[in-house]
């Protein structure tokens, strides 16, 4: 090789030297300067997470804590039912009798039930404010069978008992209702109910006393020795229909439906007098020579 050649050969082989070092020196000052950012997963494999530090907020800490479970209210207990009886008043009942019947029931107390009756006041139809009456309700306990509560308000049971007489005998007279309940007492059938209510109406007409037993024994067996009233002595003279003028003061029982329709629709007759034989039959005159030969035939005697 010439001498011009080998120089030649030498310059080139320095700069390809010197390329090739210049080239390793930027790789390796690359390196260094750049590192590559780590994934998520990598980050979350590699390295676990802290744990929270006590000094952690309130928040963060009621997140991770298990909730308190929710209660149902408790149901209060279902009360039992108010206990009930059932009553039942039989056509003719006094109002003593029917006192005394929701006692035994154990509905009300006797005394309370008379007294609230005595001072009470009907606002569907009138009761006569008559202070000679004995028991101001008598009549207006209409005869049925009745639902009450075991000790039920003394009121409440005779607003019940008030409120069925109006729907089924509201709208008769008072003087009606007074005849209906001596044919209440004096009859023993349907047919007997119209013929007692015509001689009752034809008495009373001919200007005549009534004298029925019945008046009489309502005076001795409620009112003279009642332990509901005072001051007794004078309802006698006001009930008594040997004594007084003609009808009674006041009802002296309460009827049912079968006497009050025969006081409202009295048989057509010109019977003045009758009585009740041994034979359990009614009698019916027209005079009193009839009358009396009729009980002397029957063995009947006046009392």
């Amino acid at each position: 090789m010439t001498k011009k050649k080998s120089g030649y050969f030498l310059r080139c082989l320095a700069a390809a030297v010197a390329f090739a070092l210049f080239c390793t020196g930027c790789s390796s000052a690359g390196t260094d300067s750049v590192s590559p950012s780590p994934s998520p997963s990598a980050s979350a494999v590699s390295s676990p997470s802290p744990s929270p530090s006590p000094s952690a907020s309130p928040e963060s800490a009621s997140s991770q804590a298990t909730p308190e479970p929710t209660l149902e209210p408790t149901p209060e207990p279902t009360p039992e039912p108010p206990e009930t009886v059932t009553v039942t008043f039989p056509e003719g009942y006094t109002v003593m009798q029917v006192a005394q019947t929701l006692e035994e029931a154990g509905v009300c107390d006797d005394q309370a039930f008379v007294e609230v009756a005595q001072n009470y006041s009907p606002k569907s139809f009138s009761v006569p404010e008559n202070s000679d009456r004995a028991y101001k309700m008598e009549g207006y306990l209409f005869p049925d069978t009745y639902e009450f509560y075991v000790d039920d308000d003394p009121e409440d049971v005779l607003i019940r008992i008030l409120n069925n007489y109006n729907a089924k005998a509201g709208g008769i007279s008072d003087t009606q209702l007074i005849v209906a309940s001596i044919v209440e007492k004096e009859s023993r059938s349907a047919e007997n109910a119209a013929l007692v209510a015509s001689v009752i109406y034809n008495r009373l007409e001919a200007g005549m006393r009534l004298e029925m037993d019945s008046t009489r024994e309502y005076i001795n067996q409620n009112v003279t020795d009642s332990p509901y009233l005072s001051n007794t002595g004078k309802f006698a003279a006001l009930y008594n229909t040997y004594k007084c003028a003609a009808l009674p003061v006041g009802p002296i029982c309460n009827p049912g439906a079968r006497a009050i329709q025969a006081a409202v629709n009295p048989a057509s007759s010109d019977y003045l007098y009758f009585f009740f034989g041994n034979d359990n039959q009614n009698h019916y005159s027209r005079t009193l020579e009839e009358h009396e030969a009729a009980m002397a035939k029957y063995g009947v005697q006046y009392s």
